[in-house]
């Protein structure tokens, strides 16, 4: 019997599911920053064969730039069995200053207003569905100012 995890490495290598590849690349190149440093990358992702990280502070860009060449280096020598399939070259990160917006909540809007025609017009339309149209209309209103 297979598990979840076996089933997910099975459909890794197949060329319809290439984006849960590159995605446990990511996953697994970020695993190799301290502890500390992983919590402040938003997300990563992998454009023109560079592998770009999303940091939320510029102290965490800092420190990315100064350990950046000692997790690159083992990269080249050994890449883990995860990003065999994904290629790459090169490791960068930038700094998002996007905040995440917050849900908007919407009301109802429900609109309250007294009605100010009299319905005194002359319906002197020809056309029979539309002079009922506007027969119904006049009783609408009529019924609204009583």
């Amino acid at each position: 019997m297979k598990n979840a995890s076996h089933i997910l490495s099975s459909l890794r290598h197949r060329p319809q599911f290439k984006k849960l590849a590159r995605f446990a690349c990511i996953k697994r190149i970020q695993a190799l920053f301290p502890p500390h440093l992983q919590r402040l990358v938003r997300y990563g992702y992998i454009h023109n064969k560079t592998v770009y990280f999303v940091l939320s502070h510029p102290g965490a860009k800092q420190e990315f730039d100064n350990i950046i060449d000692s997790i690159k280096m083992p990269l080249k020598l050994h890449l883990p069995k995860e990003c065999l399939g994904v290629g790459f070259d090169d490791i960068r990160a930038y700094v998002t200053h996007k905040r995440p917006t917050p849900p908007v909540t919407r009301h109802p809007t429900s609109y309250h207003f007294k009605e100010r025609s009299k319905a005194s017009f002359k319906n002197d339309i020809s056309n029979y569905k539309l002079h009922t149209i506007i027969e119904k209309t006049r009783r609408i209103i009529h019924a609204r100012n009583n």
